[in-house]
This record gives C-alpha cells, sequence and structure tokens, in this order.
C-alpha cells in the first residue's frame, strides 16, 4: 500500500510543477497586448477543440467548474474580444461560444509556447519512454472514468 502511496505523491508533484512551468510560460506570453490566463487559455482551447456547437453547460463539465465560474471565463474572454456568443435561433437562452479570429491568433501563440515547452520537458525521453508514458495515463484516465 505504501508504494501506492508514493505513486500518487509523485504523480501530484509532476502535475503540481508541470502546471507551475506551464502557467509561468503563459503568463509571460502576451499576443497583441493581449493576456490570458492558464484558465482562460484553457478554455479558449476546449472550445477551438470542439467539433459540434459549444454552450456553457458542456465546458463547465468539460472543465470540472461550476457554471458561475465558467460564465466569469468567457466574460473576461468576451471583453478581449477572443470569443463570442451567439444566441440559439430556437432557445434564446442557449447561447453557443465560437472563438473569434483574434482568439484564434492569440490561441496559436499560446500553443506555440506549450508546443515548445512540452518538447523542452520530453528531451532525455525515448520515443518508447512516452509510448509508455501515455500508455500507462489512458489505462489511469480510463480506470478513473469508470469509477
Amino acid at each position: 500500500m505504501e508504494k501506492h502511496n508514493l505513486s500518487m505523491q509523485k504523480l501530484r508533484r509532476m502535475m503540481h510543477e508541470v502546471y507551475r512551468v506551464f502557467k509561468k510560460s503563459i503568463e509571460e506570453q502576451q499576443h497583441e497586448g493581449i493576456k490570458i490566463s492558464p484558465e482562460q487559455f484553457g478554455l479558449l482551447h476546449a472550445i477551438s477543440t470542439k467539433d459540434e456547437e459549444v454552450i456553457q453547460k458542456d465546458m463547465a463539465e468539460m472543465m470540472g467548474k461550476n457554471k458561475s465560474a465558467i460564465l466569469r471565463l468567457i466574460d473576461s474572454l468576451e471583453e478581449k474580444e477572443l470569443v463570442r456568443r451567439v444566441a440559439d435561433v430556437k432557445d434564446r437562452r442557449k447561447n453557443y461560444l465560437m472563438v473569434t479570429k483574434v482568439g484564434y491568433k492569440v490561441l496559436d501563440q499560446y500553443m506555440r509556447v506549450v508546443h515548445e515547452l512540452m518538447e523542452e520537458m520530453q528531451q532525455g525521453l525515448t520515443q518508447n519512454d512516452i509510448d509508455t508514458f501515455h500508455k500507462v495515463v489512458n489505462h489511469i484516465k480510463c480506470k478513473a472514468e469508470k469509477l
């Protein structure tokens, strides 16, 4: 049992360090005078990757946040003109979220930083190491989804 607790502690520390470096890198970035927080980046990225229409409720579930927290993030992204709300023609209470052209430009800039950061953190690992990491993460994720 002690071995499993040690593994959870290592996982927590790794996640904390990765988030710390990610947050630092994101906060140092600015595109055309627009700065976004890691949470805003996460929401902007999540909206941009959805194939179907995106609504606030879906984003709250996807990001594990309550609706009011997501609403504040959406408001802040909308103020910066990175996303916009579009009312559903059939149900005016429902708003779809769309990334603007400026939003995609900002997202592209921040994604380059994330990719560079990930490449730097993976230095010294073999492709086999990376494949094993993905296999383990996917296994744990699938198990957790069933609980």
